[in-house]
């Protein structure tokens, strides 16, 4: 089962695209994402996304900002 992780910059959508687990640096600790997760906001820190897509996995470094993880949608919006 898939979601939808999106990352964000004021100047450009940095990842759009179907996932099935995200970690993400939340400032709480790191914060293990799988489908049907609950509803959330949060801060996050600068740090790094990881997600997989069947095996692989992939790593995106990101500054400071917020997420919503909201009905299988993971929205990260960052600072420059």
């Amino acid at each position: 089962m898939f979601f939808t992780l999106k990352i964000v910059s004021p100047k450009e959508v940095i990842f759009d695209g179907s996932v099935d687990y995200c970690e993400l640096p939340a400032k709480s600790g790191i914060e293990g994402v799988l489908p049907e997760h609950i509803n959330f906001i949060s801060n996050v820190g600068k740090g790094v996304v990881k997600y997989k897509i069947g095996e692989i996995t992939n790593e995106i470094s990101i500054n400071e900002g917020f997420v919503e993880i909201s009905d299988n949608f993971i929205n990260i919006l960052v600072n420059d």
